[in-house]
C-alpha cells in the first residue's frame, strides 16, 4: 500500500505545482486519459482540455496565483488535498479560495477530481466548458 500511497501523493504534488508554477499542459500527462473534474460551484464535469483553458485564462489575468496552507493525505484511493488558494488581480482584488480536492488515482495518474471550492469567491472565475 506505501507504493500506491507515494505514487498517489507524488501525483498530487505534481498537479498542484505544475497549475501554480508550471507549463499547464503538463496536465495531459499528469491526468490520464479520459480523465474529468468535477467542480461544485457549478456541479458539472469537465475534461482535462477543459480545465486546462480555465486554469489558463485564471492565471493569465491574475498577478498572484499561490497555494498555500496545503495539507494532503493518501485515500484508499488517491489523494485529498485541502489548501488555500490566493488570487491577486492587477486591480488589486484578492481572492482567499478555502478549497478541498478529492483524487482518485490510478497507475500514477489522476483518473477523476472532486473540486469544492468556496462559490462566494470564487463566483467571478467560472469553471465552464472551453468554447
Amino acid at each position: 500500500m506505501t507504493d500506491f500511497n507515494d505514487a498517489a501523493l507524488e501525483a498530487g504534488e505534481q498537479l498542484f505545482h505544475t497549475v501554480e508554477h508550471g507549463d499547464l499542459a503538463e496536465l495531459r500527462r499528469i491526468f490520464s486519459d479520459g480523465a474529468m473534474v468535477w467542480h461544485n460551484t457549478d456541479e458539472k464535469l469537465t475534461d482535462v482540455e477543459t480545465t486546462i483553458a480555465n486554469l489558463e485564462r485564471i492565471r493569465s489575468s491574475a498577478s498572484v496565483f499561490h497555494y498555500t496552507d496545503i495539507k494532503r493525505e493518501p485515500t484508499p484511493s488517491g489523494f485529498v488535498q485541502q489548501h488555500t488558494l490566493i488570487i491577486e488581480m492587477p486591480d488589486g482584488r484578492t481572492m482567499r479560495d478555502l478549497a478541498c480536492c478529492i483524487c482518485r488515482v490510478e497507475n500514477g495518474r489522476i483518473a477523476h477530481m472532486d473540486a469544492y471550492h468556496d462559490s462566494a469567491v470564487t463566483h467571478g472565475l467560472v469553471h465552464r466548458k472551453a468554447d
